[in-house]
């Protein structure tokens, strides 16, 4: 199936593939979750059909600090040959690999046997070589694939890598042509959703949509987590891998910046006042932008005109989900006392606090249901109702309040809602 919104990406690649020796190769950058894999996928399923052999190696967090990892994955179909290296490259790499004991080689060795041994594969068969999240390889890997890049324009080999933005390494540096992954338009976005869930109901198609906001990892996997979202709720339910995608980067932080930035995806808005009031509360002093700053190098968010925006929108959901529940609670509790002139929101946040049933709050709730409905906010009346009803301390108040939200949903259309909630 072709990946909407890369043909260009793909052109580029198959002319890659169609003259591997005219170019040494590409370097495919762009953040987590952009499609780096997918087009990777594409380019050596391509480069199969037209005759190259591939050869692949995937950088792992666990293995980047041992050395050759990497090499040892992308050169394990073709180890027979080691043994035809020149001795003195034979020795280097053997030892490289694991494969006998001898002195610590030199990087210069195994790079030249691993440039002689790629060479002499490809004479029978030219070769792709795939090296996927290179900002995790090892480093002795990554300085050897980067040896090899440098000296493989006049071979038929081609090496295809990808590095996550951000990153740096010594590939970054080897010549290789650079392919920047933007985020998809709307249209493709649109075509992406549609052709992995064509029957989504339009309300929640479009807010996918707006929460993917043109990530194609997003786009794939938030379907099959979400369910119905009509209620208001910021925080989305995510897979496992979307999770994995937007909160590794945020374990990195230091605590008081993880502090910050778990207030600020629970906070429904931007303002970084009220972020920092909540945060100061909570770590039981002061807090300034600085405490963001980690989050900013790390491109994460960005801080402008008294606003905290994040890079892209579903890390609001990711923060919150790898959060403990205790931390959680307490980001909440603190935002409630950082909105003291807002109730409508601080009932919400109590709301998310409270555990089990609180009439104290569900009245609250029911309150804030009838100032959105005099405002003409019926889905924002119906939600809090729901979640009134959920913090009812008696079954007959449940009801009605279940009821009350029943009679909205079928005064404003919502028809699927109120069978729901009947």
């Amino acid at each position: 199936m072709a990946l909407s919104g890369r043909d260009t990406e793909l052109k580029e690649l198959g002319e890659l593939v169609d003259g591997p020796e005219d170019r040494s190769g590409v370097l495919i950058r762009g953040e987590a979750g952009i499609g780096k894999s997918a087009l990777v996928a594409c380019a050596a399923a391509a480069a199969s059909v037209a005759g190259l052999r591939v050869l692949r190696t995937t950088g792992a967090e666990a293995e980047r600090n041992l050395a050759y990892a990497g090499l040892h994955q992308l050169l394990y179909p073709v180890r027979a040959g080691v043994a035809e290296l020149p001795e003195p490259q034979r020795d280097a790499l053997r030892t490289a690999l694991g494969l006998a004991t001898g002195p610590e080689p030199s990087t210069y060795l195994v790079g030249l046997a691993t440039l002689t041994l790629l060479a002499e594969a490809a004479a029978a068969k030219p070769l792709l070589l795939v090296a996927e999240d290179v900002h995790w390889l090892d480093r002795a890997s990554a300085d050897v694939l980067a040896f090899v890049a440098r000296r493989i324009e006049t071979e038929p080999i081609v090496l295809v890598a990808t590095l996550r933005d951000g990153s740096e390494g010594p590939l970054a540096d080897a010549g290789l042509v650079s392919m920047v992954l933007e985020r998809l338009p709307p249209d493709a976005s649109a075509e992406l959703l549609d052709s992995v869930a064509p029957r989504l109901a339009p309300a929640v198609r479009t807010r996918v949509l707006a929460e993917a906001a043109g990530l194609p990892l997003a786009l794939t996997e938030l379907p099959s987590a979400v369910a119905d979202l009509d209620g208001l709720d910021p925080v989305l339910p995510l897979t496992e891998r979307l999770e994995r995608t937007f909160s590794a980067r945020v374990s990195a932080l230091p605590d008081e910046t993880r502090t910050a930035l778990l207030v600020a995806a629970l906070n429904e808005t931007t303002s970084l006042t009220e972020t920092l009031t909540a945060t100061a509360a909570l770590l039981g002093g002061s807090a300034d932008p600085e405490i963001l700053a980690p989050a900013v190098e790390a491109r994460l968010i960005e801080l402008s005109a008294g606003a905290v925006t994040f890079r892209h929108p579903l890390m609001r959901s990711a923060i919150p989900a790898s959060a403990a529940p205790l931390d959680r609670r307490n980001a909440h509790l603190a935002l409630v006392e950082a909105l003291g002139d807002q109730p409508d929101r601080r009932a919400w946040h109590q709301a998310a606090a409270t555990s089990g049933p609180d009439e104290t709050v569900a009245a609250e709730l029911e309150r804030t249901a009838e100032r959105a409905r005099f405002r003409g906010g019926a889905a924002a009346a119906i939600a809090a109702l729901e979640q009134a009803a959920r913090l009812s301390d008696r079954p007959e108040r449940r009801a009605d309040r279940l009821l009350l939200a029943a009679e909205l949903a079928v005064e404003s259309g919502r028809r699927e809602t109120a069978e729901r909630l009947v």
